[in-house]
């Protein structure tokens, strides 16, 4: 189980990493509020993946004591696989499209609130997953999933209403792809690996996810039928998917998956190629994570 503590409000310094083309981030007037606060904090504004890498690295060997994520799921999956193994806390401003990783962790949505529950934030220690040669903070998936962030990382538009657009395109014409796990081969529409709770905007892929127990949760999607697909896309929103005769669960520790007919794999919404093969291992307690007191 994680270890938990609580941090007051002089505690730092931060940085904070933001990601310009999520949200409204070209201002950043409203982190002005640590200033009042004493609390010792940087800002820098990330220009590509690469920067944003080195960023992190610095801020771990300098003794930073948090590096705040202002951004969405993809921004929090950079800097957080970094932080992984570190004595360094993940923070989150959510200002994405989904922020699956924030909601689960029961961050504010609204980027003020979110702020002032810095000021006194609950470290908490969480498992992550170890993909091939990187982390997961929250999920992974091959398959329809994967498609999707694909496809949604090459599209012009962004947001929820984008997101919904694409899936309803693709389901017409994919096909479920082969898996062999544990020597057995099987189709699969998708297979989701879980750690939190959703994927993001509340669509609850495994409502009873504990972050900290050092599994994960092995979700396999049965292809549904075209007439099926709303009922079980619903599911989603009202915490029942798992339920559904077309899903089932299994926590598990650690997974090798042989991606028969190389389907795309997504790793905390962003999109990872199609390996051949997929090695996934829970490490427990190896991230520290900011959260609000009250939660």
């Amino acid at each position: 189980m994680s270890i938990e503590k609580n941090q007051g409000p002089q505690w730092g310094p931060f940085l904070f990493v933001v990601n310009p083309h999520s949200g409204t981030n070209n201002d950043t007037s409203f982190l002005s509020v640590f200033d009042d606060a004493g609390i010792d904090y940087s800002v820098e504004v990330s220009t590509s993946p690469n920067h944003m890498l080195d960023l992190v690295r610095r801020a771990v060997s300098s003794g930073i004591q948090a590096v705040i994520a202002v951004g969405g799921d993809g921004t929090v999956h950079g800097i957080g696989k970094e932080l992984v193994g570190t004595n360094v806390a993940l923070g989150i401003i959510p200002t994405g499209s989904g922020n699956g990783i924030a909601r689960h962790l029961g961050i504010p949505m609204d980027k003020k609130m979110a702020v002032r529950a810095l000021f006194k934030p609950r470290i908490r220690q969480i498992d992550s997953l170890k993909i091939n040669n990187t982390y997961a903070l929250g999920f992974a998936g091959l398959g329809f999933d994967g498609l999707i962030a694909e496809r949604f990382s090459r599209s012009e538009g962004r947001g929820f209403g984008n997101y919904i657009k694409l899936t309803l395109e693709a389901f017409n014409t994919y096909k479920s792809g082969r898996f062999k796990i544990e020597d057995k081969t099987e189709s699969s529409f998708s297979i989701v690996l879980a750690n939190i709770n959703q994927f993001g905007n509340d669509a609850f892929i495994n409502p009873e996810a504990i972050d900290d127990d050092g599994l994960f949760e092995l979700i396999k999607i049965y292809h549904p039928p075209i007439a099926s697909f709303p009922s079980l896309a619903s599911r989603l929103f009202t915490r029942t998917f798992h339920e559904s005769k077309f899903v089932t669960v299994q926590k598990v520790h650690d997974l090798e998956i042989i991606n028969t007919d190389k389907a795309y794999l997504q790793i905390d919404g962003e999109p990872f190629g199609n390996p051949d093969i997929v090695r996934i291992e829970c490490i427990p307690s190896s991230l520290n994570v900011m959260i609000p007191n009250h939660v």
